[in-house]
């Protein structure tokens, strides 16, 4: 066993010593001494000994080295004249390549097998071929991704959150992964949510927009209006399809921080993309410093027609607008630019329809208008107008009409009604009926299969039995619509906010 580890270590050296030996004595053509034949011999073939073989304990074994040594009658000799001795460098190569092969296989299949039996669903080509190395981080995140959806969906809210991570560093390309990542974060760790979101937006161009609505959403949830209105000012103008969602962000941001001057800059801006906002701005801005009968002219005044989503957000402006003046007249007109056929979608018609009935006290309008909603069978998209409606303008008579509809409609409580269903508990606490706010935070504990004890802390805010005073610091952990979103911190802003000197950097 010795002299075999021996002869192996020989052959490890000897590969490169001697086909470094025999290539000097080659390049010297016949004026250097043959590094291999013994010079007592005649240097002819088959009659010289090899003397590199023989300190070897089996010298046989040198033909692995130099296939030249043969087995002669004598013996072992070398099969041709001195001048003729070569290198073997493929041999060399050969050995070398083989084993190093052989190793890396052998560690390769360890590997794979060690992956497998953690639960890591790679295949053998992934881990043995070095083009797809890449795939094996990927299936470790998607493995930990797996296991923090299973984690969720046992209530198990921080194991899911730390196997998330797991697999959001483990394959930080994974898109999917980052978003959910980002969107769980947002309550928690919101800074660490934000950077998340940042570094989607910077290495997924071909998903920039989902990942923006996705950042306003939480940003808007947890109340940070500077870094709304910093999103939305950025988007409206490198987003032009999508403009008007921003437009809308940007204002109601504005509005709750009391700092216009994003508004300022887009009206300083001659851009195609900003101008085609000046004459809303403009609007916008009379209304904000009191100039109300300026503004009263100005949303009267003719503004251009066409069918694009930024014009109708527009005329959406302008008939929201005139509700919040206040003023019989105003109201008037905002009903008749309702009334009168536009380019507007029926679930904006319809919301701004009844905030016009209820803010001129058009009580049988409003009915009528609540009446033609409930009298078929519901669907989540008017559960959610009702729902934002009633938390704009309270009614505790229709809530409980809306709530009798859908019981008997039997609208299903699952992933895609989760939304309403949320809506219809923070409206019960909005217009005052806490029976029902309690008996729907019981229901969603039981379908959500967890304690879901952040339900409490809201059942509480809506009945007045906490500290907290802002409706933001709750919404982060509900799932509700956009709209319903908009019209809490509408209904519930919480004390002024003061104004920094700084002002915060674009995303």
């Amino acid at each position: 066993m010795l002299g075999w580890l021996a002869d192996l270590f020989r052959l490890a050296g000897g590969l490169v010593y001697w086909n470094l030996r025999k290539s000097w004595f080659r390049l010297r053509r016949g004026r250097a001494r043959c590094p291999c034949q013994s010079l007592s011999d005649s240097g002819r073939a088959f009659e010289t000994i090899c003397e590199a073989s023989v300190q070897w304990d089996k010298p046989a074994r040198f033909r692995r080295v130099c296939p030249l040594l043969v087995g002669t009658k004598d013996g072992l000799r070398c099969s041709v004249d001195t001048a003729d001795v070569r290198p073997f460098w493929g041999r060399m190569f050969g050995w070398y390549g083989s084993t190093l092969l052989a190793i890396y296989l052998t560690g390769a299949i360890g590997v794979f097998i060690f992956l497998r039996a953690i639960g890591y669903p790679v295949s053998i080509v992934h881990v043995t071929w070095p083009g797809l190395w890449y795939r094996v981080p990927q299936a470790r995140g998607w493995f930990f991704f797996e296991r923090s959806n299973r984690a969720f969906a046992a209530g198990r809210t921080a194991e899911g959150l730390l196997y998330l991570a797991n697999a959001y560093e483990f394959d930080p390309g994974n898109y999917a992964v980052g978003l959910t990542l980002a969107k769980n974060y947002q309550a928690a760790h919101p800074q660490a949510s934000d950077q998340i979101f940042n570094q989607l937006l910077r290495d997924h161009p071909a998903e920039h927009n989902a990942t923006a609505q996705e950042w306003f959403r939480a940003l808007l949830a947890r109340g940070s209006f500077e870094k709304v209105a910093a999103l939305a000012r950025d988007e409206a103008l490198s987003d032009p399809v999508h403009a008007y969602a921003w437009m809308r962000a940007l204002l109601f941001a504005t509005h709750q921080t009391g700092d216009d001057s994003a508004l300022h800059a887009l009206l300083a801006n001659a851009s195609p993309a900003a101008a085609l906002w000046h004459q809303l701005i403009e609007t916008e801005l009379l209304v904000r410093t009191g100039r109300t009968r300026e503004a009263q002219a100005a949303l009267r005044r003719p503004w251009r027609t066409d069918p694009s989503p930024n014009t109708q957000f527009t005329l959406y402006y302008r008939v929201r607008t005139l509700i919040k003046l206040h003023d019989p007249g105003d109201i008037l007109d905002a009903v008749d630019l309702l009334l009168t056929p536009n380019h507007l979608d029926d679930e904006a018609a319809t919301t701004l329809l009844l905030d016009a009935y209820a803010a001129a006290g058009a009580q049988r309008s409003r009915q009528a208008e609540i009446d033609r909603l409930l009298a078929p069978k519901l669907d989540l998209p008017r559960i959610k107008i009702l729902c934002a409606h009633l938390i704009r303008w309270p009614d505790a008579a229709t809530f409980a009409r809306l709530c009798d509809k859908v019981e008997l409609d039997q609208i299903p409580m699952n992933t895609d009604s989760a939304g309403v269903w949320f809506s219809l508990m923070c409206t019960a606490g909005a217009v005052g009926d806490f029976a029902r706010l309690h008996a729907l935070v019981v229901k969603l504990k039981q379908a959500s299969n967890s304690p879901f004890v952040a339900l409490n802390a809201v059942e509480s805010f809506f009945r007045g039995d906490t500290a907290i005073q802002r409706v933001t610091t709750l919404l982060p952990v509900l799932p509700l619509p956009l709209e319903t979103n908009y019209a809490l911190i509408e209904r519930y802003p919480g004390p002024p906010r003061s104004i920094g000197t700084v002002r915060p950097e674009s995303p």
